[in-house]
C-alpha cells in the first residue's frame, strides 16, 4: 500500500460503474462529447500529434528461464539458530518472546559474518505487532521446513516477515507461513481487516524467495509497495522536491542548457538541487492514484549542471521511470512538453492549488524472483503487487483465495505508474473465488506462459503490456487500453469470454491533448491466437491476424467501431451485428472459411 496520500485502498475488483464514475472521472471541463475513432476506420495515418505527443516505450528485458538461483553450495557460513540462547520456542507458544528471539538471532547472525542462517524445524508463533525482519546481505535464509504462525489478533494489519530497505542478495526458502483467517477478531477493531500478510516486500534488492506456502492471511500471502519505506518519517526522507505551478514558467531550453522562449514548453524557473538523490531520481504525481493529473506527458526533459552551474547533459526522461544522473551533476532544470501547467487536475485523486508533481527517489524492492511458491486460501489476495521493479514471478500456484475483495488470485493495483518491468509467466491458478488475475495499472508487463480458469482483467491505465501464449479456460477476459500499445499474441481460450475495449476517459493516460482535442491511438491486435467455444467476443473493436476461430461468436454491439480479421481460419464462427451503433469500418481478408454474419445491424457495414 502505498504510504502518501492514500487513505484508502481502491478495489479495482469492483464494477465498472465505480472505476468509470469515481477513480477515473474527468475534470469539469473536459468534453462529455468525447468521440474516439480507429485510425484505420477513417483512412488516416498514425503520428506523432495523433498519439498525443512523442511516445517511448521502453522493451522489457526477459530473463533466462529459469533464472539462476542462489546456489546453497557457495553459501558454507552456516548459522543454526540457538534456540535456547535467544528465548525461542519452536513448538507454537510465546509469540512475543518467539518474535523478539528470532530477529536478535537473526541479527547475531548477521554480525558473526554468517552467509547461511537455517530454522530448527517446529512452529514458530510470531508476534502479531513484531513481524521477522529480513535486512540482511548475500545471505541465504532457510527456514528448512519450519511453520511460522501469527499469533491470533484482532489487528487490521500484520506481517509475518518483512523485507526492508538494506536487504540485498537475500534468498528466503522452504517454509511454510499461516495466518489467522480462522481465529482472527474482526469486531475487536473496526474496518476491513484486509491488511494481513504473510511477506510483506517493502524494499531490498536482488531478492529471491522460493518454496514458500503462504496461507489463510486474513489479507494477502504477499503484499509489495511502491516507495520502500514504513514509516511517513522514512518517507518524507525520500522526497527531494515538491513542484509547484509557482516553480514553473513559459518556456523552453536549448540542447546547451540555456534558457530559450517557446511557447509550447513549460521549465522550472530555478534550477533543482539534486544533492541529496543519491544519484538516482524520478518524477511523477506520486499521491493519490498517481496517474498524469498536471503533467500529462509521459516524456520530459531533464538538463544537468555542475555545482558551479556549468552544463553537463540532457535526457529524455519517463515520468516515473528512474533516471541516473551523471557523475558530478549537483543541479537540474526540467522541461515539460506542454504549453503550460495548470493546478486543476485532469482526474480525481490529485489536489487542486497543491504541488503538481514531486523529484523522489524511491526504493521498493527491486529485482526480485519469486518463484515455485504456493500461495491458497487467502482472505483477499494471493499476491498483492503494490508497487517495485524488475521482478520475475514464475511457477508459482495461486489457490482457493478470495473472501473479502477484490478477492483475485493476483491484483496489480496500489503502485500505479510505479509497479514497471515485471514479467509474469508459468503460473497456475485454481478455485480463486473472484478471478485470477486484475491488472489496474503499470507499464512494461509482460504474462506469458500462465493457466488461467477464471477472469482476467486489465484496465485502461494499464500501458505497454504483452500478453502472450497463456491459456484461459473460462470466464472472460478482458483487453482494456487507452494508448494500444499492447502485445497480444500466441494466447489460447476455450470456453470463456472475451473483451477489447477502448476505454475513452482520456485521463492519466500520459498522452498530451491539445486544448478541445481528441487522440486517436492505434486498435489491439490480437495475433496467432486460437479461440474455442468462445461464447461472446465484444468490444470496441476486433482487429485479429492469423488466427484459428471455431465454433466462436462475435458481437458488434453499440460501440464497436471496427471488424478487421487478416488472414484467419473460421470453423463455424459468426459475427452478429447489433442494430444500434456507429458506422462499422470492416475488412475481412484471406484466410479460410467464412463468418457467418447476421443481424438487424448489417446496414452499419462500411
Amino acid at each position: 500500500m502505498n504510504g502518501f496520500a492514500r487513505t484508502g485502498r481502491l478495489l479495482c475488483f469492483v464494477a465498472a460503474q465505480l472505476i468509470g464514475a469515481s477513480l477515473e472521472m474527468r475534470s469539469a471541463g473536459a468534453a462529455e462529447s468525447f468521440d474516439w475513432l480507429p485510425a484505420e476506420s477513417q483512412g488516416a495515418a498514425l503520428g506523432a500529434d495523433d498519439l498525443g505527443g512523442e511516445q517511448i516505450v521502453p522493451a522489457v528485458v526477459l530473463t533466462g528461464t529459469p533464472k539462476l538461483t542462489a546456489d546453497l553450495a557457495k553459501f558454507t557460513k552456516v548459522y543454526t539458530l540457538d534456540l535456547a540462547k535467544f528465548g525461542i520456542r519452536n513448538d507454537g507458544t510465546d509469540a512475543l518472546g518467539t518474535s523478539k528471539g528470532l530477529n536478535a538471532a537473526l541479527q547475531d547472525a548477521k554480525t558473526a559474518g554468517a552467509n547461511r542462517i537455517v530454522f530448527p524445524a517446529g512452529i514458530y508463533l510470531i508476534h502479531e505487532k513484531m513481524p521477522i525482519v529480513i535486512d540482511h546481505q548475500n545471505t541465504v535464509i532457510d527456514l528448512n521446513g519450519a511453520t511460522l504462525r501469527i499469533n491470533p489478533n484482532g489487528l487490521p494489519k500484520y506481517a509475518l516477515i518483512e523485507i526492508i530497505a538494506g536487504a540485498e542478495n537475500v534468498r528466503l526458502t522452504n517454509g511454510r507461513l499461516e495466518g489467522d483467517k480462522g481465529s482472527h477478531d474482526f469486531k475487536a477493531v473496526p474496518g476491513t481487516h484486509e491488511w494481513g500478510a504473510g511477506i510483506s516486500f517493502v524494499s531490498g534488492d536482488q531478492m529471491e524467495v522460493d518454496y514458500i506456502t503462504a496461507v489463510d492471511m486474513t489479507g494477502d500471502g504477499v503484499v509489495s509497495h511502491a516507495n520502500g519505506t514504513r514509516s511517513r518519517d522514512e518517507l518524507l526522507q525520500r522526497i527531494m522536491h515538491s513542484i509547484y505551478v509557482k516553480d514553473l514558467e513559459s518556456g523552453g531550453l536549448t540542447d546547451q542548457g540555456d534558457k530559450i522562449a517557446d511557447s509550447t514548453k513549460t521549465r522550472s524557473i530555478k534550477p533543482l538541487d539534486m544533492a541529496k538523490s543519491e544519484g538516482m531520481f524520478e518524477l511523477g504525481y506520486m499521491g493519490g492514484y498517481m496517474g498524469y493529473p498536471f503533467i500529462k506527458g509521459r516524456v520530459f526533459q531533464a538538463y544537468f549542471y555542475d555545482g558551479a552551474m556549468k552544463f553537463l547533459e540532457r535526457k529524455k526522461c519517463l515520468q516515473y521511470r528512474k533516471v541516473a544522473l551523471q557523475a558530478g551533476a549537483r543541479y537540474m532544470h526540467l522541461e515539460l512538453n506542454q504549453a503550460e501547467v495548470s493546478d486543476e487536475p485532469a482526474h480525481v485523486g490529485a489536489v487542486k492549488g497543491e504541488w503538481v508533481a514531486r523529484i523522489t527517489n524511491f526504493k521498493p524492492s527491486t529485482n526480485v524472483h519469486f518463484h515455485d511458491n504456493l500461495l491458497a486460501r487467502n482472505r483477499r489476495l494471493g499476491m498483492a503487487y503494490c508497487g517495485g521493479q524488475k521482478w520475475l514471478i514464475e511457477n508459482n500456484r495461486f489457490e482457493e483465495n478470495g473472501g473479502t475483495a477484490p478477492a483475485y488470485g493476483v491484483d496489480f493495483e496500489d503502485g500505479s505508474e510505479l509497479m514497471q518491468d515485471v514479467v509474469f509467466r508459468n503460473n497456475k491458478f485454481c478455485g480463486n473465488r473472484g478471478g485470477d488475475l486484475v491488472v489496474c495499472a503499470g507499464s512494461e508487463l509482460v504474462f506469458e506462459g500462465n493457466e488461467f480458469e477464471k477472469n482476467v482483467v486489465t484496465w485502461g491505465r494499464l500501458h505497454n503490456y504483452a500478453f502472450r501464449n497463456n491459456r484461459f479456460g473460462g470466464g472472460g477476459v478482458t483487453y482494456t487500453t487507452r494508448t494500444g500499445v499492447a502485445d497480444i499474441r500466441g494466447n489460447r481460450y476455450e470456453n470463456c469470454k472475451l473483451s477489447i475495449v477502448f476505454d475513452t476517459k482520456a485521463v492519466a493516460d500520459g498522452l498530451v491533448r491539445k486544448s478541445g482535442k481528441t487522440v486517436a491511438t492505434p486498435p489491439l491486435r490480437l495475433e496467432d491466437e486460437t479461440l474455442v467455444n468462445v461464447s461472446n467476443v465484444s468490444g470496441t473493436y476486433f482487429d485479429f491476424a492469423k488466427c484459428d476461430i471455431r465454433n466462436s461468436n462475435f458481437v458488434v454491439g453499440k460501440e464497436t467501431r471496427l471488424v478487421r480479421f487478416q488472414d484467419c481460419r473460421f470453423d463455424a464462427g459468426t459475427i452478429l451485428y447489433e442494430a444500434e451503433g456507429p458506422p462499422v469500418a470492416v475488412a475481412i481478408k484471406g484466410g479460410q472459411g467464412t463468418l457467418a454474419e447476421s443481424g438487424p445491424g448489417l446496414g452499419r457495414k462500411k
